[in-house]
């Protein structure tokens, strides 16, 4: 596919457009230009294998730019990697790399989650802000976490704990770049995807439940195109009337991150971010079926498509693992003056928030799950 898509996250002077399709890479100094960034230095943060994929046709992209300085800094590629030691060395690097005031670079993000995160974190505190770019490489970051401006590290035992809101200047995704994915990052992937049709379109879920997951998981260019461009479409409207997560409308995007989230810490990082969405997703379900906000017709329809995804829906319990489940979930950042919040899909396609349930519904769900 050589069509580019372009869907623009409008934020009033924060604004930038997400770029959706094959080939951007080796066109990005191009787009950068377009884009009115004008910088001739780039602070490029990637993980080990990213980097040696895909950095030197960055970096001869940014060369015929005339991109003069380019470095690459690379962090650890998994989760846990998203510290404030990772973030602290980070930011020596670019201080070490950049010392001058009058060299203020371009950050750089190629890679996922992690990268992406940590990254825009880093770009929005030195010199109190360097503009940034984010190019994911994993389904996750492409349909999610590089629109938004959520940008965070782990910090205390609480993930995301540590982070500001910091919109990027441009985000390139490149599709292409989906096919050095492993099977497991690519289904891991899914489970956002799967979120947006459950609690935003109807239409969304319907088309994956209709074939159009396993020609996602397929790379198929014309599904991956569209459904990406649908994601990011959706993300994009609900953060143009939230940007701040001040008015609860940013809420939706929280469907099976709560426990999910809680899981993820819990169990050490043995599951991947995706995996313990998935599995949070049915928690929530379930939670919502039990408090009569949902049909359970809709968690029939929902559990089967993950299993489809080939992501879990259960986490084997370990000693101790529900306990800690709970403690990360009273450290839970959305949860104020000591009610817990919970967002609950309704049917497919739109959601409820509800606030302070009681917490023996809250146990039972988790322990659902915990099977």
């Amino acid at each position: 596919m050589s069509q580019t898509a372009r869907i623009d996250v409008d934020l009033g002077p924060r604004s930038y457009p997400v770029l959706i399709g094959n080939g951007l890479l080796s066109r990005l100094g191009e787009l950068l230009r377009e884009q009115g960034l004008k910088q001739t230095s780039a602070f490029v943060i990637t993980n080990e294998q990213v980097g040696g994929l895909y950095f030197d046709l960055l970096q001869t992209a940014l060369a015929g730019a005339g991109f003069e300085k380019v470095v690459r800094h690379d962090i650890p590629a998994r989760e846990e990697g998203k510290n404030w030691d990772e973030f602290s060395r980070s930011c020596a690097a670019l201080l070490e790399n950049f010392p001058d005031t009058g060299s203020v670079p371009l950050v750089i993000l190629l890679g996922g989650g992690v990268v992406g995160d940590l990254g825009g974190f880093a770009a929005g505190v030195f010199r109190r802000g360097v503009p940034f770019v984010q190019i994911p490489t994993t389904l996750l970051a492409a349909v999610d976490s590089s629109v938004g401006g959520k940008v965070a590290v782990n910090f205390g035992g609480v993930k995301n704990i540590m982070g500001i809101f910091n919109q990027p200047r441009l985000v390139v995704a490149d599709l292409a770049l989906l096919g050095s994915l492993s099977a497991r990052e690519l289904r891991s992937g899914t489970s956002e995807v799967i979120k947006y049709g459950g609690v935003c379109s109807a239409a969304l879920f319907e088309q994956l439940e209709r074939g159009d997951l396993e020609r996602l998981l397929a790379l198929e260019p014309e599904v991956v195109a569209d459904v990406v461009a649908q994601c990011v479409t959706l993300k994009a409207r609900v953060v143009e009337q939230d940007e701040f997560d001040k008015k609860g409308i940013r809420n939706v995007l929280n469907f099976g991150h709560t426990i999910g989230h809680a899981l993820e810490l819990s169990a050490d990082y043995a599951l991947t971010h995706g995996e313990a969405i998935a599995i949070g997703m049915i928690a929530a379900a379930r939670l919502a079926v039990r408090l009569e906000v949902c049909p359970h017709p809709f968690l029939e329809r929902l559990q089967p498509l993950i299993e489809r995804a080939g992501l879990p829906t259960f986490f084997p319990e370990h000693p101790e693992l529900f306990d800690r489940i709970l403690r990360a979930l009273q450290m839970d950042k959305k949860f104020r003056d000591g009610k817990n919040v919970f967002v609950l899909p309704t049917g497919a396609g739109s959601w409820r928030q509800v606030e302070n349930i009681e917490w023996p519904l809250v146990h039972e769900a988790i322990r659902s799950v915990l099977a």
